[in-house]
C-alpha cells in the first residue's frame, strides 16, 4: 500500500515539476515578444514627436553630423593649445627649476593662455549680433567663476604647500586651454555662416 502511495506522490511531485517548467518556458519565450514591442512603441513615439516638429530622418542626421564636426573642432583646437604650452615648456630651461620658478612658469603660462582667451573671445563678441553679446558676457563672467572654483576646489589639498600656486594655474589653464577651443569653433561657425 505504501508502493502506491509513494507512486501516485511521484506522479503528482511529476506532474507539478512538468507544469512549473511549461509555465516557465512560456513566459522566457514571451519576453521576446514584449521586448519588441516596447521597441516598437518608442519608435512609434519618436517618429510621432519627429512629424509633430517637422523633423524628417535626413534633418535628424544632418544636426547630428554638425554636432559631430562641432566637437571634432573644439577637440582639434584643445589639441593646438596643448601643443602650444608643451612647445614653450621644452624651449623653457628646465634644469635645476626651483619650486618657485616653476610657480612663476605656470603663472606666465596662465597668463599667456589666457590673454589668447581674451582675443578669441573679443574676436567672438565682434562677430555677434548685438542681442547675442549680453548672453555671451553672461556666459564668460559665469566661466570665469566657475573655473576659479574648479582650480581652487583642485589645488585646495596642497593648500599651505609650496606646490599649491603650480597646481593652482595649471588647472586654470586648463579650464583656459578647454574655453579658448569652445569660443574658437563658435567663432568658426560664424565665419563659416559669413558673419
Amino acid at each position: 500500500m505504501t508502493e502506491i502511495i509513494e507512486k501516485i506522490g511521484f506522479i503528482a511531485l511529476g506532474g507539478i515539476i512538468s507544469a512549473v517548467a511549461y509555465l516557465l518556458k512560456r513566459k522566457i519565450e514571451s519576453k521576446p515578444d514584449l521586448e519588441l514591442l516596447d521597441k516598437h512603441q518608442k519608435v512609434l513615439d519618436v517618429h510621432k514627436k519627429m512629424s509633430e516638429q517637422g523633423l524628417d530622418i535626413q534633418s535628424l542626421n544632418t544636426f547630428g553630423q554638425m554636432l559631430t564636426a562641432k566637437s571634432a573642432s573644439v577637440q582639434n583646437h584643445i589639441q593646438g593649445l596643448q601643443t602650444e604650452s608643451a612647445t614653450y615648456l621644452v624651449s623653457s630651461p628646465s634644469e635645476h627649476v626651483t619650486q618657485l620658478e616653476m610657480n612663476q612658469q605656470a603663472l606666465e603660462s596662465f597668463t599667456r593662455s589666457s590673454e589668447k582667451m581674451s582675443n578669441i573671445y573679443d574676436e567672438l563678441k565682434n562677430k555677434l549680433d548685438s542681442d547675442q553679446i549680453p548672453l555671451y558676457e553672461s556666459s564668460q563672467s559665469s566661466w570665469l567663476k566657475y573655473s576659479k572654483e574648479q582650480a581652487l576646489a583642485v589645488a585646495s589639498m596642497y593648500r599651505g604647500g609650496s606646490i599649491y600656486p603650480l597646481i593652482y594655474h595649471t588647472e586654470l589653464e586648463t579650464l583656459v586651454h578647454e574655453r579658448t577651443a569652445r569660443i574658437n569653433s563658435e567663432l568658426d561657425e560664424l565665419i563659416q555662416l559669413g558673419n
